[in-house]
């Protein structure tokens, strides 16, 4: 086992996660964080490892934090997403996603309080 290669595979498996999570083809997303194609390919294959400028560059044109990308951190990932997919709607939008998530968010903590309540005979 090659702790290199294998870090460099999980390294590039989340940074190819994160580019199919935003619909984006490696052209797409290489333009986006300013690195070729090519590189893109083989890092999401384990087969290069990337430069803290590099780290830099996905993390900061795609608002995902480095500790998923390093780490695996899946909380940070998952908040990092749902910032992003709000990020890229207009205002009002926007607006609207914040109400139907505010809404989930209450039927759930509604759903839990109940689950929770003991029941009198």
């Amino acid at each position: 086992m090659n702790i290199d290669k294998d870090f460099n595979l999980m390294v590039g498996l989340r940074i190819r996660e994160v580019r199919e999570v935003l619909h984006m083809t490696r052209e797409q997303f290489s333009e986006r964080c300013d690195i070729s194609d090519s590189f893109l390919a083989a890092v999401e294959n384990g087969q290069k490892s990337i430069t803290s400028k590099t780290l830099f560059k996905i993390c900061s044109n795609t608002n995902i934090s480095a500790d998923y990308i390093i780490f695996g951190k899946q909380y940070g990932y998952q908040m990092d997403m749902i910032m992003e997919m709000l990020g890229e709607l207009d205002a009002p939008l926007r607006d609207s996603a914040v109400r139907i998530l505010s809404e989930y968010i209450k039927s759930v903590d509604y759903i839990k309080t109940k689950q929770q309540t003991p029941k009198l005979n």
